[in-house]
């Protein structure tokens, strides 16, 4: 490639590495969303989400070859900087972990599993805004509400009982895999632009 912009090897591993967050998330709720509707829609949604990951993916591939042609910019001394972003990164997900797994054992002892989704959809929403703000990917911000609109309004219809558990489930995994495909996209866009502008 000619014209790179000025991005670093550390950056394009992060953006691979949120590319691939983004593709196995939303693989995650896409297949949450199938068994929910016991593939009543003969999978129509898997195999969009599946299209659309499989673009993601291939693009994914330029993140390789982009890397090769990167000279090493730290030589693997990690700076301070660094070294805290990827502490916050990883607090992030244990908080998250250990959150899901509360959620968890409490909906199921109080007999409130019909909740399960959309309080894990609230939870992965939420682990998205401060990760926003650790890793610089100002989408995730977008993501995150979205995700928490979700989850509320899931919320909201299963208690509500205007339709079946199954369906607002549906429509909040559906929806949180349909956010992580778009929020790919546009990473995939943010990384294409930038190399071609420069």
């Amino acid at each position: 490639m000619t014209n790179l912009r000025k991005l670093t090897k550390t950056e394009v591993e992060g953006l691979r590495g949120e590319l691939f967050h983004m593709i196995l998330f939303s693989l995650a709720w896409t297949l949450i969303g199938e068994y929910l509707l016991n593939f009543r829609d003969y999978a129509l949604g898997a195999g969009l989400a599946l299209l659309v990951v499989i673009r993601l993916a291939f693009y994914s591939i330029k993140f390789y070859n982009l890397e090769e042609e990167i000279l090493d910019d730290f030589a693997f001394d990690l700076g301070r900087k660094e070294i805290k972003q990827d502490r916050f990164y990883a607090l992030i997900l244990i908080f998250e972990g250990i959150a899901i797994l509360v959620t968890w054992v409490l909906l199921l002892n109080f007999g409130h599993e019909n909740w399960l989704i959309s309080a894990f959809a609230l939870i992965a929403g939420l682990h998205f805004i401060p990760l926003a703000r650790v890793i610089h990917q100002k989408s995730y911000y977008f993501l995150g509400i979205w995700i928490c609109i979700l989850a509320i309004v899931g919320y909201m219809l299963i208690s509500s009982g205007k339709t079946e558990d199954y369906f607002a489930n549906t429509i909040v995994a559906y929806g949180c895999a349909a956010g992580s495909l778009v929020d790919g996209i546009v990473i995939m866009r943010k990384t294409h632009k930038a190399l071609r502008h420069n």
